[in-house]
């Protein structure tokens, strides 16, 4: 249920990019389908460029191709990790969101109760002096209410902007493992177009 709710404060980008990750990778898998051997080396720590004495400028692209699947679905696992770790830091909250609620439930229904019984009077004096006397008594449970109501309400703020804020730190790691694994792929790409044999010089 928490979880839940942490992701209607955080809105539909999360759906969103998984639909774009998931037609990506049909796409790619679909031009990919019957590509030869991958001869790309897709390591982040790449430093020297691969040699491919034989492969043809298609060769090159179909390894390109094959290195973006691979960093998307990297991406797109690690980003599963996140909201793993975020759904998991909400799971911790701070306040018993539950007691909460009960407790300004009841202090609602008692002030509605006061108000009842002195609407129930037909005398007018009557109904003035049960106001006037539960009067007192109202204004204390409005006060508490407004009090539990603010409390609860700051802290679980600060929950959520703390599991926020875990996503996008998180996320944002993967993000810059994926435009690197993919710069590096780039690279390898015009490496490979350069020295493949039916490339034009």
């Amino acid at each position: 249920m928490c979880a839940v709710r942490v992701e209607k404060h955080l809105g539909c980008e999360t759906q969103s990019r998984r639909y774009q990750l998931s037609v990506l990778l049909l796409l790619l898998g679909i031009y990919l389908h019957g590509a030869k051997g991958s001869v790309f080396r897709t390591d982040a720590t790449l430093a020297v460029p691969t040699v491919w004495p034989d492969a043809t400028v298609d060769d090159c692209h179909d390894e390109y191709m094959l290195a973006g699947i691979n960093a998307a679905s990297t991406f797109a696992a690690e980003y599963e990790r996140c909201e793993l770790t975020a759904n998991e830091t909400q799971l911790d909250l701070s306040i018993d969101e539950t007691l909460e609620r009960q407790q300004i439930e009841m202090g609602s229904r008692t002030l509605c109760g006061n108000f009842e019984l002195c609407a129930e009077l037909d005398d007018h004096f009557e109904y003035i002096e049960c106001m006037k006397n539960s009067g007192s008594q109202n204004m204390d449970i409005i006060v508490e209410i407004n009090h539990n109501a603010t409390s609860a309400h700051t802290r679980l703020r600060e929950d959520i902007d703390s599991v926020q804020q875990t996503l996008v730190l998180c996320t944002l790691e993967a993000q810059v493992a994926y435009e690197s694994s993919m710069r590096l792929a780039f690279e390898e790409l015009q490496v490979c177009r350069s020295q493949a044999d039916d490339y034009p010089r």
